[in-house]
């Protein structure tokens, strides 16, 4: 005769309950939300570096140009970079001296500063940025052309 094993009970099916499958997509739904607004920002921000760098690449172009064959003179003047980026340009005398500067005495001193102010602006959408860019320029009283 046969030795008689005991008979084990069927084996029992595994899953995952509905509750389970709902909380897994729902974890799974606001983990992808959180990763799109941060791919969101961070093309934002890349736009930002971009329209900034072309404003500034701009920017020193035209602090480069100015005061070059023709003398550079106190005012103001505005103009456009392309059809995006308008700029705003303020020329003004800089006094380099203190009044405490005894030893150094403006008129023993044969330049003349001239402080350059630009401010470079453009849309998007509804707002408007704009950059300041800000140099000294050095000429001597007697200079003709640069």
């Amino acid at each position: 005769m046969a030795a008689c094993r005991p008979r084990l009970p069927p084996p029992r099916q595994r899953g995952f309950t509905l509750i389970e499958v709902v909380v897994a997509f729902s974890i799974l739904a606001v983990g992808l939300g959180i990763m799109m607004q941060i791919a969101v920002g961070a093309m934002r921000q890349a736009r930002n570096a971009t329209e900034f760098t072309e404003a500034a690449l701009y920017a020193q172009s035209l602090l480069d140009s100015i005061g070059v064959g023709e003398r550079l003179e106190e005012g103001g003047d505005s103009g456009e970079f392309g059809e995006r980026y308008r700029w705003d340009l303020d020329v003004t005398p800089y006094e380099a001296f203190s009044e405490g500067d005894a030893a150094l005495v403006p008129e023993m001193v044969p330049i003349t500063l001239y402080r350059l102010d630009l401010v470079v602006r453009w849309d998007r959408g509804v707002h408007t940025h704009e950059a300041h860019f800000a140099t000294l320029r050095a000429l001597t009283p007697d200079e003709g052309l640069r």
